[in-house]
């Protein structure tokens, strides 16, 4: 997105020379560096953005600053500056490594971003300063929710500030009693006596008499922008003047006394550019049709007007707030409504050509030039989508049609793709219903410049279906007609649809269902929809192909699970997609540990990471060779693994947890799956809500509490009943014992107190070979591979070859062996294994 960032909204405001220096404040902020984050609140003109950044400077550490304004309402674009910020400050290219997460609008993707954000700004050893100013601007819950989440987490060198006129939607009570938080509020920003007195003689101004000072500070409460005001006016002026300096009166006293003693060139310069949210000297002389813009800005500045440089290669300025306000208000008493529609057109074009096409359809919206504002947004849509400003289009587009803006179907059909894929259900259907009625009566999808709009359309009105648990026999009476039309080329076939950003598993993702694995039958039906001819090589092929091995390995059919599992690693690859085939290599590496492959899984694993470079999959299958690791019973080598990718994502916590099973940590395993199931539980994550009531159930039972396991074990069993899950049992052999007792319970019927389940699926999860199984539980994961190897007959030189060991290691694995099984030769070992 680096074409449509704004480098001026990264840099630090400029302090004047003659900005009063105010160490006691400092010190408020240097006692206060251990909070997490310091909130510094008042209204506009008390020095918010002077002070920090005085104080910061004096720091001399790494500062990332972000000024906010109303366009940085979008996730994507607010963390995106964020990042380029942090990026910028600490010297190193985290921007880069995240970027690839800065793609999706899912709650989901959000988490796991500011997770990898955390992780991180975690290596870096210096102390970083990271702050927001003006973030009473941000009205968008999901970025507040995310900094939420950043705050709470921040590690000790990293600091937090936020600026704001308001209260902010932030858990501040909940952060008092932890102690994180530090409040500078108007009482700390208001000027001493002393400090109006340095005030005055930096400003080279004659101290006023100690009575008239006294009243002007009484006057003005120690607000820093009435002594401000008080030092453009001039010095003759009588204390009835003063009186013009209450805060409600600012931007008439500012017209009075200020701006209507400059000339009217001057004057109108002022006017003209206050509609601009940074005032780069270039643009300003084209909207004013000046040639020394930058000369009149420095030396605006240089009178103290309201002005704040903002440090940059080029030099570049913003007014005050409460500068833009009063010109805003003469703008308006000057001109009639059409003179500044007229002139709001002009600038928004002028911006619009040099770039800046956000500020340009923010502006043309706000004066509700919405053809204007139709035009750009189409032009810039794809740019929009290919970034990942979903959330600034979708704004936009609520915005025209709260206005009973007819908007093009274009955008309703982006609409609905954007809600579809956050699963906003019930606005997806509001698009969808506006689409419908609109071809009823313009019949829009019959017209020659619709028709690759309208193939879109139909092809998304299935997958719509599909998601929403609809009547499939429709969507396919869909795709089928899809398939009898030759497909329309479009703008947005360089748009890769991203089914998968970061998720370990495809079934967690919302295309996927969040683990609702369909039936046999509709799964059956939903892959041939996607697998004909013409959306082969598509990603929806793709992932229908990785879903459906999921699914397969899911339900214990791994001969068909591994012949989908290819087709969709191979998609992946074409497509140069991982998110397609790095779920497809953890799953077949799951594969080879169900058959006792753990070498294989580990090289395999190995091997692909050379395939990627994107740090988030790089960390994936480290995690996953860590679950390799926890079941070959080494927990030394797990455990290095996950210190080296320590995150709050389900999947680590999952293998974590097991690590702590297997290191006999019972109860703190017990608290990482607890909270991993209660997240699942809110986010409806089928697979993950399965997998952590399992190992919840393992828990119990290690910590002697068989009923409560079994208790559990049941409630596992009836959620996976519905979804035909088999294997997340039959993968966890610490449960294998639990289930022999559980249908134990059911043959003897005592089992009154559970809901029934279907015992066709509870046959699945017989465990097979009772005897076997108990003799693989007396052995570790490396000996049951040497064991199995030695009943196939293999020679003593052979499984050494096949498991990369000397034959001196393989004899001491086979005496262990012996010993465990209470035999003393090769010959009854091979015996007991068969029988």
């Amino acid at each position: 997105m680096p074409n449509i960032l704004l480098s001026s909204k990264i840099k630090i405001p400029h302090c004047l020379a003659e900005a009063v220096e105010r160490p006691r404040l400092y010190d408020v902020f240097q006692d206060n560096t251990i909070k997490k984050v310091m909130i510094i609140r008042a209204p506009a003109g008390y020095g918010k953005t002077t002070l920090l950044s005085q104080w910061l400077k004096r720091t001399e550490q790494n500062i990332a600053w972000v000024s906010i304004d109303p366009a940085d309402n979008d996730p994507i674009r607010y963390w995106t500056y964020v990042l380029h910020a942090v990026a910028k400050a600490s010297q190193s290219d985290i921007d880069k490594v995240l970027e690839p997460l800065l793609q999706s609008q899912e709650a989901t993707t959000f988490e796991f971003l500011i997770d990898a954000f955390l992780h991180e700004v975690n290596t870096m050893e210096e102390t970083l300063h990271i702050v927001i100013d003006d973030y009473h601007l941000i009205e968008n819950y999901v970025i507040h929710q995310m900094m939420i989440q950043f705050i709470e987490q921040l590690p000790e060198h990293v600091h937090v500030y936020l600026t704001t006129r308001t209260a902010l939607p932030l858990p501040i009570a909940k952060w008092r009693v932890k102690q994180w938080v530090y409040e500078v509020t108007i009482e700390h920003l208001r000027f001493t006596y002393q400090e109006a007195g340095q005030f005055y003689a930096m400003k080279n101004l004659t101290l006023p008499h100690q009575e008239t000072l006294q009243f002007i500070l009484e006057k003005t409460e120690g607000w820093v922008a009435g002594l401000l005001l008080t030092s453009l006016v001039t010095e003759s002026a009588s204390e009835q003047q003063w009186h013009g300096l209450a805060q409600p009166l600012v931007s008439e006293f500012l017209l009075q006394e200020i701006i209507a003693t400059l000339s009217p060139k001057t004057q109108d310069f002022l006017i003209r550019t206050s509609v601009l949210n940074v005032l780069d000297p270039a643009v300003c002389n084209s909207l004013t049709q000046r040639t020394d813009s930058l000369e009149l800005l420095e030396d605006l500045e240089e009178k103290g007007l309201f002005i704040v440089r903002l440090q940059s290669t080029k030099p570049v300025f913003r007014y005050h707030h409460l500068f833009v306000e009063a010109l805003q208000s003469e703008f308006k008493r000057r001109f009639s409504v059409q003179q500044v529609t007229a002139f709001a057109q002009e600038t928004a074009t002028l911006l619009h050509d040099h770039g800046d096409f956000i500020s340009a359809i923010e502006l043309a919206l706000h004066h509700h030039l919405f053809e204007q504002a139709d035009l750009w947004i189409t032009e810039h849509l794809v740019e929009l989508y290919l970034s990942g400003q979903t959330a600034t289009f979708m704004r936009w587009l609520h915005q025209l049609r709260n206005h009973h803006y007819t908007v093009p179907c274009e955008m309703l059909v982006m609409g609905l793709i954007t809600a579809l894929s956050t699963l906003e259900i019930t606005e997806a259907s509001s698009f969808m219903e506006e689409l419908e009625i609109r071809q009823h009566n313009e019949q829009w999808m019959d017209q020659e410049e619709n028709k690759a709009m309208a193939y879109i359309y139909e092809t998304v009105k299935a997958y719509a279906i599909i998601t929403t648990g609809g009547d499939l026999q429709i969507a396919k009476d869909i795709i089928q007609k899809q398939l009898a039309k030759e497909a329309v080329s479009s703008r947005w076939d360089q748009v890769p649809m991203q089914y998968n950003i970061f998720e370990y598993k495809l079934l967690r993702t919302s295309t996927g269902s969040k683990g609702k694995i369909p039936t046999m039958e509709d799964g059956k039906a939903i892959a041939d929809l996607f697998r004909e001819t013409t959306y082969q090589t598509t990603n929806v092929t793709a992932f229908s192909y990785g879903a459906s091995a999921e699914s397969l390995y899911e339900r214990n059919l791994m001969d068909y699970a591994k012949k989908d599992l290819e087709i969709a690693i191979e998609y992946g690859h074409q497509l140069n997609d991982p998110g397609l085939f790095i779920p497809m290599y953890l799953l077949k590496a799951k594969i080879y540990i169900a058959e006792k492959q753990f070498i294989s899984a580990q090289a395999m694993l190995t091997q692909v990471k050379d395939m990627v470079k994107e740090k988030h999959w790089l960390m994936t299958l480290r995690i996953m060779q860590a679950y390799c690791y926890v079941l070959a019973g080494d927990p030394m080598n797990a455990e290095i693994e996950l210190q080296a990718t320590k995150t709050k994502q389900p999947f680590w916590m999952l293998v974590y947890a097991r690590l702590l099973l297997l290191k006999e940590q019972n109860e703190d395993a017990l608290t990482v799956v607890i909270q991993v199931k209660t997240k699942a539980q809110q986010d409806t994550q089928i697979a993950t809500i399965i997998e952590a009531t399992v190992l919840e159930a393992i828990c119990h039972l290690k910590l002697g509490k068989t009923d409560s396991a079994l208790d559990i074990l049941h409630e596992a069993l009836a959620q996976g009943a519905p979804y035909y899950y088999i294997r997340t049992f039959l993968d966890e052999k610490e449960i294998h014992p639990l289930l022999n007792s559980y249908f134990k319970l059911l043959q003897d019927n005592h089992t009154s107190k559970w809901e029934p389940i279907s015992l066709h699926y509870l046959q699945h999860l017989q465990i097979e070979d009772a005897r076997n199984s108990e003799l693989d539980d007396l052995l570790t994961p490396r000996e049951q591979e040497v064991f199995d190897l030695l009943a196939g007959g293999v020679t003593n030189r052979e499984i050494a070859e096949k498991l990369n060991l000397s034959e001196g290691t393989i004899r001491v694995y086979l005496s262990t062996i012996y010993s465990k099984l209470g035999v003393n030769s090769r010959t009854k070992a091979i015996l007991l294994k068969k029988q």
